[in-house]
């Protein structure tokens, strides 16, 4: 039994992340050494809704992607993607998670499915057959129907102004060799230039980075929040 495999069975399928398939073990980033697993499941989740993995999109001139990855202990996980094109700031709420299975796609667990359901307002759910080595997974994803009018802009430039390069190279070098499943990724690309950042949370085994990480997972979280059904009240 694959090492994710075995996490999925404790709990439901929390994914863990990677780079391509092609990818090297370790990539260079803003942020020093970090795994190439990590972008394993999230890669996934995005073909799965017909989105190029961000570090091999193609970008025109001009335009400018960033993708804010949440991954916590539980699912659903989340993604916002913001794009710019000239003056235009678009957004949207991805809501993710993985069905890990050992025979065949019939046998992944669905409960998750339900879950996301009864508890979010999103909308058709598309899957996607995975396979990363011995890892085998169903990739689940749905747009979340955020209530009101998001400020795109300014939710981009508040985690731009927490989203900076991590201080420290040996460091973050040292921390290279362990798995990054859980905390905050972002994704940034511009024309061209691609750079990736990984900042621990509260939720995370290491110590998060005080007023990033946190930050961050309180912006997305307030932000899926948004997306949550209202729980139904009892007619008397």
């Amino acid at each position: 039994m694959s090492r994710l495999t075995i996490a999925a069975s404790v709990l439901l399928a929390i994914p863990g992340s990677s780079f391509a398939q092609q990818a090297p073990a370790f990539a260079s980033n803003d942020t020093g050494l970090i795994s190439a697993a990590i972008f394993e499941t999230k890669d996934a989740a995005a073909l799965t809704v017909g989105l190029a993995p961000l570090s091999r999109a193609a970008l025109r001139k001009g335009e400018r992607e960033v993708r804010i990855w949440y991954s916590g202990f539980g699912n659903p996980q989340y993604l916002v993607i913001i794009r710019q094109s000239g003056a235009s700031t678009t957004g949207r709420l991805l809501l993710w998670w993985d069905q890990y299975y050992e025979s065949t796609p019939a046998s992944a667990d669905t409960r998750v499915d339900n879950f996301v359901r009864a508890g979010y307002d999103c909308g058709p759910i598309s899957k996607r057959d995975s396979h990363y080595g011995e890892d085998r997974w169903i990739s689940s994803v749905c747009e979340a129907k955020v209530k009101g009018s998001p400020d795109w802009k300014s939710f981009l430039s508040e985690v731009e102004a927490h989203a900076l390069p991590q201080e420290g190279a040996a460091t973050a070098a040292e921390d290279a060799t362990q798995e990054k499943n859980w905390g905050i990724t972002v994704e940034r690309k511009s024309g061209a230039t691609y750079g990736v950042s990984h900042y621990h949370t509260d939720l995370s085994f290491a110590a998060p980075e005080p007023g990033r990480g946190p930050k961050l997972q309180d912006m997305v979280n307030a932000l899926a929040a948004n997306a949550k059904r209202q729980p139904a009240v009892a007619q008397h």
